[in-house]
């Protein structure tokens, strides 16, 4: 028996960080919006005559084994999946083959999209299956071990149930609301958002850590910022309910033009000018996808001016992602070996 669980990447639009405990408590409440690709992440369990356990990641090119899940490794580059296989422990006969396919540090949320889909798979086995929502909130602090700082919960759940959304935070927990349904306007979008690679990949908890230690420290700029922030996300909120996309594009280049101010980091030259040339080629707005600091950029355009803005963006040495918006989250299929 061969399981294929695969699951989305997530573009952030607006309210990204906002998502990681304690800010939104201290925020009284946070919300973040963002949408799900169809650039995927994968997962396969395949069942083996073999009385062990095997990961290996296709896109990494390395394996691990052993008799047992809880023998499993919890250090390499290997770690993040074993400390999840050990979790849910399927037993001994399981091969586990993972692959991210989009590039390490896109800042499109690949290895939150690969928890989901691996926690899926190793949920389907399960005899006693955890909710949708318990897989997110155990993730969410798997991931937070495997890395050893906080994790935000906004990239689980494009990856668990895609589709354009909003997320809300408060005491209570998460709850997700769909933001967008109308297909014309799921078109729309597709057309005037541009995905490109913006630069070399970084390591997002650290400008995570920056933001939240500068919120914490009482920084007047990051707090100041980071209720622009949630004043954006719910601008834009209100904008995507009424379908009212110049003023989507509005907040989106707000959105951005708080965030590049939260950490050392977060923007570079390149970048900058990257943003500044395609908004002469006729974009509305640009932002960093994630935390920032390289990955991925969403660019969003005027009507008619998509081929002359992503001309600017490859010039300056971006590359375009051919993308959709993905109205499917995880998706699980069983096949005989």
């Amino acid at each position: 028996m061969i399981i294929e669980a695969t699951t989305p990447n997530r573009v952030d639009l607006a309210g990204g960080t906002l998502d990681i405990f304690p800010l939104y408590i201290f925020e009284e409440y946070g919300l973040t919006i963002n949408m799900a690709v169809n650039l995927t992440s994968q997962v396969w369990l395949e069942s083996i005559a073999d009385e062990k356990i095997v990961i290996h990641s296709r896109d990494l090119e390395l394996t691990a084994e052993a008799t047992t899940a809880q023998e499993l490794p919890l250090k390499g580059p290997l770690s993040f999946v074993a400390r999840v296989v050990r979790f849910y422990d399927p037993g001994p006969g399981w091969k586990i083959t993972t692959q991210n396919n989009v590039r390490k540090g896109s800042g499109l949320g690949a290895s939150s999209a690969l928890l989901i889909a691996l926690s899926g798979a190793l949920n389907h086995v399960r005899e006693k299956k955890y909710s949708p929502m318990e897989i997110i909130d155990i993730g969410a602090n798997l991931e937070a071990q495997s890395i050893g700082t906080m994790t935000g919960k906004q990239d689980y759940f494009p990856a668990m149930f895609g589709g354009l959304s909003v997320i809300w935070f408060d005491v209570t927990g998460a709850r997700r609301e769909e933001l967008v349904s109308d297909a014309a306007l799921l078109d729309e979008l597709n057309n005037r958002l541009v995905l490109t690679f913006a630069g070399e990949p970084r390591f997002s908890a650290l400008t995570n850590w920056a933001m939240v230690k500068n919120y914490l420290d009482g920084n007047r700029v990051t707090v100041s910022k980071m209720h622009a922030i949630k004043e954006t996300a719910l601008e834009m909120h209100e904008a995507l309910k009424k379908g009212d996309l110049e003023r989507f594009g509005q907040t989106l280049r707000k959105e951005w033009e708080n965030r590049r101010d939260l950490a050392e980091g977060v923007t570079n030259e390149t970048i900058d000018r990257m943003i500044a040339k395609a908004g002469k080629a006729g974009a509305i707005a640009s932002k960093i996808c994630g935390a920032g600091g390289g990955g991925c950029m969403i660019t969003f355009v005027k009507p008619g001016r998509r081929e002359s803005v992503i001309e600017s963006l490859v010039s300056e040495g971006a590359e375009v992602m051919d993308y959709r918006i993905s109205r499917q989250g995880l998706t699980i299929k069983t096949k005989s070996s």
